[in-house]
């Protein structure tokens, strides 16, 4: 089972924090709480944001969307994020890159997406 991870989005500026180690305070961001982000999983996803892992030699490829998700400024896939029970591993993306990632294989996990627009994803393996 992978650790269970939490994110926290601000609703005036959006940024986006990864809480690492719960110490039970409140975060703030631009003067207000920050908001935490709820991951949709499988069947609450459309075709563009759920994550796609394919196992080879070794290796987790990971791509977000059966179809490619666009990569503009305004909207896109920030980062993409594999969780086991003893690692965490962050990909950033850039906007101008495609939606996917390599990662080392591992038995089992979480992988995260986050859409800048339409929020978190999450598939479990």
């Amino acid at each position: 089972m992978a650790k269970k991870l939490l994110f926290y989005r601000c609703p005036v500026c959006h940024t986006l924090v990864e809480l690492i180690d719960n110490g039970g305070h409140s975060l703030t961001c631009c003067g207000q709480s920050m908001q935490p982000v709820t991951a949709k999983t499988e069947d609450q996803a459309d075709e563009y944001h759920l994550p796609v892992i394919t196992r080879r030699s070794g290796l987790l490829y990971v791509e977000v969307g059966k179809k490619p998700h666009p990569q503009s400024e305004d909207h896109q896939i920030t980062c993409i994020v594999l969780v086991t029970k003893q690692t965490v591993r962050r990909s950033d993306i850039k906007s101008n890159r495609s939606a996917a990632t390599v990662f080392t294989d591992k038995d089992h996990g979480d992988v995260y997406a986050y859409c800048n627009v339409h929020g978190l994803y999450k598939v479990s393996f």
